[in-house]
């Protein structure tokens, strides 16, 4: 089992005032960002502003597929993740973001570990680096 997800949050935002917090996306590899939001604005159990992360019972969680990485054909990286339990809870806002909410914690962390394991079975999904290693091919 990974690391619980939630100790790997970071806050980038927050106002106490409209009860909005923000934390920083996780990214996975060159494939994923793994994005968890908790506040009175997401999709979250309580919808409201919280010190403790651990006092959440579910988040709103989006993935989405970094620059350069295919989501479409055989080898879209979509088509590894169809099959879990969990994918019909996402919604998608554009081919390369899935958005989720109340996701229970437990949830959310099957997602965060099946995001690595796809990762690194399937190293040829992560975009192909130039000569110059500055950009995707």
């Amino acid at each position: 089992m990974a690391e619980d997800f939630r100790k790997l949050l970071k806050e980038d935002m927050r106002n106490s005032e409209t009860g909005e917090r923000w934390f920083e996306d996780l990214e996975l590899g060159e494939v994923f960002f793994f994005s968890v939001q908790a506040s009175s604005l997401h999709g979250s159990m309580p919808a409201t502003l919280l010190d403790d992360i651990m006092g959440y019972e579910a988040f709103q969680v989006t993935i989405q597929a970094k620059h350069g990485v295919f989501t479409h054909g055989r080898r879209g990286v979509w088509q590894h993740l169809e099959d879990k339990s969990w994918w019909p809870l996402f919604a998608d806002d554009t081919p390369i973001v899935y958005v989720a909410e109340n996701v229970p914690v437990a949830t959310a962390q099957q997602i965060y570990e099946d995001l690595l394991a796809c990762v690194a079975a399937h190293p040829e999904i992560a975009p192909k680096k130039c000569g110059c290693a500055l950009k995707p091919c």
